[in-house]
């Protein structure tokens, strides 16, 4: 097909309703023609689609550089000149760089399946979170920090995640428990470690990542607890004594002289950000220290999936797009990349829905064909509640009667996720199903 000199971002072709855009120039309602990856790559029909959400557009953009859109089908391209820039744009452009940080993948291969895995992770879960409320609560009430406590639980969740993140990925996104006040340090010193094994950083930095993400809050307990559980903004004052919770930090850590200063790095710049606005020091791009910036993108991650108190969780998928468009802002472009490769385009334990209608749970990523995971489907096409969800790996559906894909991340009408017959569709309700049936008693038990 021949093409003409491009206009702008994108290239016309000879039929001039057929246009090559960009992805990052991508819009609703557009009608896709042709892409230059290999369909079979992408959940979508060959023979074109239109764009009906932004997950659609998400697949295609960590899928396609390019696409070609047909205007006469869909939504025209917006016209722009090439100075005319958005606001956030506008604002990435303006962040300074992080410097390159040394990617590998591979450095840590997979050694124990969920199934293999759960029990221990779960536990370990349960444990430093109790540990963790005990020592929060002994430093409101004047005692000193056991850190010795916290070490053998958390250097367990860091073995268990080398072992295999998806576990820990599955608990976080599916854990049912009530919270304390102190558990979204927990699970966010696990969502740390999660991304470090990702990009391949030694164990001992790990371990250095781990300690400072846990306690990157810990100087909270000296305020009071009125200003700690405020909703809303904060007035001046009030946001000047909610600083002092990281000099606080710091000075609480500054008694284990064996502590290695890094930790002090993180709990001093866990507020940072990448553009300079964030505080105590408004440091910018590389003035962060390294470790600082994994714990300030894992507090941030965990903040967007938790309820503010007026309605469900985001999930996780959701989660992930909002984090994206902090790209280059408040964090590191790179590592929310990696965070969202980790992670998966539909993460485990995220709701989704099906070619056939039908609604499903993501159990497992697969390496190889990250658009084609172990799911569990859990309705009918008529989205009834099943009373025995079908396991179903959509990468190897040789033997299945019926060839499903994924179209979507599950959108229900209503914020409760309600089916049609009012019952509830949560996540949460099926954290230690699927990975086998538990037998046996303590640490003789396995599960089958």
């Amino acid at each position: 097909m021949k093409s003409s000199e491009p206009s702008s971002n994108s290239e016309r072709y000879a039929a001039d309703n057929l246009l090559r855009l960009s992805c990052a120039e991508l819009l609703l309602g557009m009608f896709v023609f042709e892409l230059d990856c290999a369909w079979s790559k992408t959940p979508f029909d060959m023979g074109g689609f239109h764009l009906k959400n932004v997950e659609d557009i998400e697949i295609l953009t960590k899928h396609c550089k390019h696409v070609v859109i047909d205007t006469n089908k869909g939504v025209q391209p917006r016209k722009r000149r090439k100075d005319q820039l958005t606001i956030l744009s506008s604002a990435r452009k303006a962040a300074p760089e992080s410097g390159s940080l040394k990617i590998d993948r591979d450095a840590y291969p997979v050694t124990r399946s969920i199934k293999q895995e759960i029990d221990k992770a779960h536990r370990l879960h349960l444990t430093l979170r109790a540990e963790f409320a005990e020592q929060a609560l002994g430093v409101r009430n004047d005692k000193e920090l056991d850190l010795l406590l916290l070490e053998k639980s958390m250097n367990g969740i860091i073995d268990s995640t080398i072992a295999n993140p998806q576990t820990h990925i599955w608990l976080l996104n599916t854990d049912p428990t009530d919270r304390k006040d102190t558990d979204y340090c927990v699970r966010a010193a696990i969502w740390a470690v999660v991304l470090a094994r990702q990009v391949g950083l030694p164990t001992p930095e790990m371990k250095i990542l781990c300690t400072g993400t846990l306690l990157a809050d810990i100087g909270l307990q000296l305020l009071p607890e009125r200003l700690v559980n405020k909703r809303g903004p904060f007035r001046k004052k009030e946001f000047l004594a909610y600083r002092k919770h990281i000099d606080f930090g710091v000075e609480l850590i500054s008694y284990y002289p064996d502590l290695d200063d890094r930790v002090t790095g993180i709990i001093h710049c866990h507020h940072e950000r990448q553009d300079g606005l964030g505080f105590p020091n408004k440091l910018r791009g590389k003035q962060i220290p390294l470790l600082a910036r994994f714990a300030n993108l894992a507090y941030f991650f965990e903040r967007l999936l938790v309820s503010n108190g007026e309605g469900p969780a985001t999930p996780p998928s959701k989660a992930l797009t909002k984090l994206y468009k902090q790209r280059a802002l408040k964090f590191p472009e790179q590592l929310i990349v990696e965070m969202i490769h980790v992670m998966g385009t539909y993460p485990i334990g995220s709701l989704i829905t099906l070619s056939t209608g039908e609604v499903g749970l993501v159990l497992e990523q697969n390496l190889q064909e990250k658009l084609s995971p172990k799911i569990a489907v859990l309705t009918d096409a008529g989205k009834a509640l099943l009373d025995d969800p079908d396991v179903v790996d959509l990468a190897n559906q040789g033997k299945t009667k019926i060839d499903r894909f994924i179209v979507s991340s599950y959108r229900s009408q209503n914020s409760s996720k309600r089916l049609g017959d009012g019952k509830d569709l949560d996540p949460l309700k099926y954290s230690l199903s699927f990975f086998g049936k538990r037998v046996g008693l303590g640490p003789f038990s396995v599960r089958l």
